[in-house]
């Protein structure tokens, strides 16, 4: 059964070696009585995958059969390394870095034995999104530890490969495991374990590239792990007190051997027994191979000589450190001397320094006093300034202009009549100004969940800078003259814009049709999805979608089938895509600023 599960994991991990996506459990089979630990990675090699051009996220998922789903368990942010535990555990440890997720479940029971999904979420070079997985399923058993199947399983394929190929020799000596000494006397000696890789020359046509290096313990389970292009991993479970140092790398030059050490210290008894250097890797013809050394360490119990020895080695330390104090006793000495003199030193420039201190309190008051004639100055500009932008707003509102772009003011946005008497606002100041604006939000005060209606006159406060100017008006300017649509949106404290050329919306009639040309700008292309479609609102279906895209996700758009963006959506909701929506900024989150607007060509 254990030989079968492996060739099941091969295939797998063949599956998955173009993807470059991995996922490892070790180990497959547990057993309740006996597995201390068990241990899931999730990772990343050579830091990409295919068909991904912007990888966002890595999450590590489990299968629940009570939903029939995967539930999340850690999530990885990969520009920030922002890690989230979505699911607590009892017992568990978490280690994560560039790239990768490492799981360790203490003491697991029947309930872990699950199926285990590694995930990544990210864009391709057409900004679209895509997730690719990979999954690893983790057994249970009664009568057997999972340690005890494998070494079946290593015993069965040695005496296979022993019969089949020729090479198998030179291909186990690749993996060279080496210990300071196979009898540690416990409590007293530390033991240094080196498990190493040796890439081999003989065989031109055989090229093996090395994914992973384990040190295992034949009951404790995984004792340290490196993965290529990772961090070493050390795994340390209750119930033992030992300390561990661990090292190693991996590397893709012949002339260095990939390698992974780990020294532990104040060894027990229980960990005697058998240790293992594995090494997993990838052929040139998409096969995996697993290379394995054992050592058999025995920890002893130290004899009567052996605390001897050891009190021996204290005293002498004891000693030494006799010795060392006496003599920092005369240095001490001799730095008190040196600190008398440099104190005498210290009072001469402490009268100094006081001296100069009384200097700058009186610079100090006299600067204070030419403050304060500065701020008497500021607030006699502040009110001029303020005299010239209300005589400026005064000018602009008595004066009948045709279009924005004939506004002359120092503010970035101000009201204005337009000859044709519409109300509109002008932003003055993005590139070059010139802009009418037709929707905005900034506060979330203003409800856009509106009728048909509603939409077509208008609605909002164009005071307090929060509204939408309404279907009929922007028809009326788009179907006069030829205009460009700009769209700045704000997330996450960053700023964002998309522009359009030839921006146009049909009228009533043609259900407020929107018309775009080509786009430019840093926010992402979101809105020529919607080209060529009609207003929706939850009283007027226009979408191609089976059911009502505006009451689906209680907003008003030019749905399709429903949308890659969804502007005048729920003010900051955080329900799926029912939020302010620009999705290849937001994805399903809200945007904390909006502006549509449009300018004469």
């Amino acid at each position: 059964m254990a030989h079968m599960v492996h060739l099941i994991l091969c295939v797998v991990l063949v599956s998955l070696s173009n993807s470059e996506l991995i996922i490892d459990v070790r180990p497959d089979i547990i057993s309740g009585e006996i597995t201390a630990q068990l241990v899931i990675n999730c990772s990343i090699t050579n830091n990409q995958v295919q068909h991904l051009d912007v990888i966002r996220s890595l999450t590590l998922s489990r299968y629940d059969q009570t939903i029939r789903d995967f539930i999340a368990l850690i999530t990885l942010d990969s520009s920030t390394l922002n890690l989230k535990q979505l699911t607590k555990f009892s017992s568990s440890q978490v280690s994560f870095g560039n790239l990768y997720l490492a799981l360790t479940l203490h003491y697991p029971t029947q309930f872990d034995a699950k199926v285990y999904r590694c995930s990544v979420n990210g864009n391709n070079a057409n900004r679209t999104d895509i997730s690719l997985s990979a999954k690893k399923g983790v057994e249970y058993e009664t009568n057997s530890t999972a340690l005890i199947e494998e070494i079946r399983r290593l015993k069965k394929e040695e005496d296979t490969y022993k019969c089949s190929f020729k090479k198998t020799d030179r291909l186990g000596s690749r993996v060279h495991f080496f210990a300071s000494s196979e009898i540690i006397k416990e409590r007293i000696e530390p033991l240094t374990l080196n498990c190493s890789f040796q890439v081999l020359k003989e065989d031109e046509n055989e090229t093996a590239t090395l994914q992973a290096l384990y040190i295992l313990h034949e009951i404790n389970g995984v004792i340290a792990t490196i993965n290529k292009g990772q961090s070493v991993l050390t795994t340390i479970h209750g119930g033992h007190s030992n300390s561990r140092n661990a090292k190693g790398e991996i590397f893709d030059n012949e002339l260095k051997d990939s390698y992974l050490q780990v020294t532990l210290s104040n060894l027990h008894f229980s960990e005697s027994g058998k240790y293992f250097c594995e090494a997993h890797t990838k052929r040139s013809d998409r096969g995996v191979e697993r290379l394995n050394k054992m050592l058999t360490i025995s920890v002893l119990s130290p004899t009567f000589e052996d605390l001897v020895k050891v009190i021996e080695k204290v005293l002498r330390k004891s000693d030494e450190d006799n010795e060392s104090i006496h003599e920092n006793k005369q240095t001490l000495k001799n730095m008190q001397e040196d600190s008398d003199a440099k104190e005498k030193n210290l009072k001469s420039i402490e009268e100094e320094l006081n001296t100069k201190q009384r200097n700058i309190i009186s610079l100090k008051e006299d600067f204070n006093a030419f403050q304060q004639t500065m701020n008497l100055f500021r607030e006699k500009l502040e009110v001029i300034s303020a005299n010239v932008s209300k005589i400026e707003r005064e000018t602009t509102e008595d004066k009948l202009i045709p279009s924005c772009r004939e506004v002359k003011t120092r503010e970035e946005r101000v009201v204005v009549t337009l000859a044709s008497g519409l109300k509109v606002m002008c932003d003055t100041k993005t590139d070059g100004g010139g802009w009418i604006i037709f929707q905005r939000r900034i506060y979330g005060i203003v409800d856009f969940y509106r009728s048909w209606q509603e939409y077509r006159d208008g609605f909002g406060d164009i005071n307090i800078g929060e509204f939408y100017l309404g279907n009929e008006h922007i028809y009326n300017l788009t179907s006069a003259a030829k205009y460009d649509l700009r769209i700045d949106i704000k997330y996450n404290r960053n700023s964002y814009f998309a522009q359009y050329s030839d921006f146009q919306i049909l009228s009533e009639k043609d259900k407020y049709k929107l018309k775009i040309g080509a786009y430019s700008g840093n926010a992402g292309d979101n809105l020529s999805y919607h080209n060529n479609m009609s207003f929706s609102t939850y009283d007027k279906d226009n979408d191609l979608y089976g059911s009502n895209c505006a009451t689906t996700y209680l907003s008003a758009w030019w749905y399709n089938s429903c949308h890659n963006s969804n502007l005048n959506g729920q003010w900051g909701s955080k329900a799926h895509s029912n939020g302010v929506i620009w999705n290849s900024l937001t994805n399903s989150e809200s945007a904390s600023f909006t502006e549509m607007k449009i300018r004469e060509k």
